[in-house]
């Protein structure tokens, strides 16, 4: 079991959005989940996130259960290359992956001296937080989706950034991934290439 509710109830200012409702997800599990817009089916991807809490009822989660989640729109603040956007996903240490990425890529650009400092002090952290492993996982996110890092994020069409996006999602190797109407803007190829994704992937699927 990686998430139940047990009797969850939440409503805003309109009408109640659950009402006692019960259910769980197992590990590998795949779970579709419909309704009108407006039902509360957002609300649902929050309250399995974490981002939100229920009025009544609980919310049980496996320890250490990773969870990630494809939101309906990018971000409008999401910027960078495409190597920084996915490995945003790391938190703290993927912010670390990005600055070595590009001071290593300054530094074979301009071969300027003064980089090497600002590069061993990174370096220091990644070694002492285990960073090398995560940069190869982002390497590897890279490969599987097929995406060019050094492309700049704001550049990309509208399927590439929900294909970006996604990585940045799989990059922190969720038990779960929340995916909230994931084929949104996005054109038959693109559409056909997340159900073949989907097909593969292993974990836990709860989407929209």
């Amino acid at each position: 079991m990686l998430v139940r509710f047990r009797n969850v109830s939440i409503a805003f200012s309109g009408p109640v959005l659950l009402d006692n409702a019960s259910f769980q997800i197992a590990a590998g599990e795949r779970v579709g989940l419909l309704g009108r817009n407006g039902a509360g089916k957002s609300t649902l991807l929050r309250l399995v996130a974490g981002e939100l809490s229920p009025d009544a009822g609980e919310i049980e989660r496996r320890q250490g259960l990773r969870s990630a989640w494809l939101v309906q729109e990018v971000p409008p603040a999401t910027a960078g290359t495409v190597f920084d956007v996915v490995a945003q996903g790391l938190g703290g240490t993927g912010q670390l992956l990005a600055d070595y990425h590009h001071l290593s890529l300054a530094l074979a650009r301009d071969g300027a001296e003064s980089h090497l400092a600002e590069l061993a002090r990174i370096q220091h952290e990644l070694e002492a937080g285990g960073g090398w492993g995560l940069r190869n996982r982002v390497e590897s996110v890279l490969s599987r989706l097929q995406l060019d890092g050094d492309l700049e994020f704001s550049q990309l069409s509208g399927g590439l950034k929900r294909r970006v996006m996604l990585g940045q999602a799989l990059a922190a190797e969720p038990d779960l991934l929340l995916l909230d109407e994931p084929t949104n803007h996005l054109d038959i190829e693109a559409i056909r290439w997340l159900e073949e994704f989907l097909l593969a992937y292993r974990g836990a699927l709860l989407f929209v």
